[in-house]
């Protein structure tokens, strides 16, 4: 659940992103789990949902594990559009937490192998290789 106002607008690293809409400060609370805004479903029962939503999921969602079970968590605000970054200004810990002072209007971005089980396939790569540009069609294959 993001703790700042944001907005979604068209990305520079990729589709849409989700901004800033006010000055956080270094160290600042920026996102937190919660179960009332963070969607966790379980990864295996996913392939019982329709394709389209599938694909939703695995999309917009982060997988991690919950008591050892992997689960892949949909974040139902603007969060769900923070990008990947290899210098982001986000840090994954048990919350996110800024990096630095964040202007309004700069793209919020986290390091999606920190905190994304899933992130090699996201991203088309490893974590420390160079960025791979992979196009939307790709990706959706990629799910298959």
């Amino acid at each position: 659940m993001l703790l700042v106002r944001t907005s979604v607008r068209p990305s520079r690293i990729h589709g849409l992103g989700c901004f800033a809409e006010e000055r956080i400060r270094a160290g600042q609370v920026v996102w937190v789990y919660d179960e009332r805004v963070d969607i966790p479903v379980p990864t295996a029962a996913l392939a019982a949902f329709p394709e389209v939503v599938r694909e939703y999921f695995l999309d917009f969602g982060y997988e991690e594990l919950h008591d050892g079970v992997p689960v892949t968590v949909l974040c139902a605000d603007h969060a769900k559009y923070v990008n990947h970054s290899d210098e982001p200004n986000l840090l994954d810990e048990d919350v996110n937490v800024a990096a630095r002072d964040i202007e309004v209007g700069e793209e919020l971005t986290c390091n999606y192998f920190k905190g994304d089980l899933d992130a090699e396939r996201k991203l088309g790569r490893r974590a420390g290789q160079s960025r791979g540009k992979k196009t939307q069609r790709e990706r959706a294959s990629a799910l298959r």
